[in-house]
């Protein structure tokens, strides 16, 4: 489980994706922490596919050969339904990650999602932030 994983994510809801201006986000992982049930390590999304800004965070585990973790991103990045982005100077939602391994290992893929949460822009004006989904896939390197 340790060393670099490359990958992407993609959003279930077409519109949403086709806002981003890319059919999918790049990312690379790097799991620095394993012992054999829980791993921890870092991951940066690609700018230039449309991915968030800065080192995020991420831990999770293995049981009954399903993977799911936590990335936890250090800035809150928000698409518009026009497509315009806003990066925020504070973390973003944890995003959950759930997915199945390869017979080989090598290669996992699987589903992400975000919980519902209550954004206040400007920090008065309440926003619902709606859960988003989709798909996502990583190879070790």
């Amino acid at each position: 489980m340790t060393g670099t994983w490359k990958g992407y994510y993609k959003f279930d809801n077409e519109k949403l994706q086709t806002s981003s201006g890319f059919e999918k986000t790049g990312f690379t992982l790097d799991i620095t922490f394993f012992d054999g049930k829980k791993f921890k390590g870092t991951v940066l999304d690609d700018i230039n596919s449309g991915g968030m800004q800065g080192e995020g965070q991420i831990s999770g585990e293995i049981k009954n050969g399903q993977v799911s973790f936590q990335k936890q991103m250090p800035l809150y990045t928000i698409i518009f339904k026009n497509g315009t982005k806003q990066t925020l100077d504070r973390k973003h939602p944890i995003i959950y990650y759930f997915g199945n391994f390869s017979q080989d290992k090598n290669h996992i893929k699987g589903k992400w999602k975000f919980k519902w949460k209550i954004f206040l822009l400007f920090g008065i004006i309440p926003i619902p932030f709606k859960p988003s989904s989709g798909t996502w896939e990583m190879n070790l390197q």
